[in-house]
C-alpha cells in the first residue's frame, strides 16, 4: 500500500486554510496559509475571470512568486 500522510484540517469554526507542500532535493515542507472569506471571494472571482479553478490560479500565483524570488516572503520565512 502507498504511503499515507496526515493532512491537517482547519477547525470547523476556523478560517479556511490553503496547505502548500513543497518538495526539493528530498526535503518536504508544508506551509498553511489561512484565508478570510473575502480573500477566497477575490480568488474565486479572479479564477472565474481567467476561466480557471481556484487551485489552478493558486498554482500560477506560486509559480510567479518562485520566478520572482518572492516565495520566502509569501511563506513568512
Amino acid at each position: 500500500m502507498g504511503e499515507q500522510k496526515e493532512v491537517s484540517q482547519p477547525e470547523a469554526c476556523g478560517a479556511p486554510v490553503v496547505a502548500i507542500t513543497m518538495r526539493y532535493r528530498g526535503k518536504e515542507r508544508t506551509a498553511d496559509i489561512p484565508l478570510s472569506s473575502a480573500e477566497i471571494e477575490v480568488l474565486a472571482l479572479e479564477a472565474t475571470s481567467r476561466d480557471l479553478a481556484i487551485a489552478e490560479l493558486l498554482g500560477q500565483i506560486l509559480v510567479a512568486a518562485i520566478n520572482k524570488d518572492m516565495i520566502h516572503k509569501m511563506l513568512g520565512d
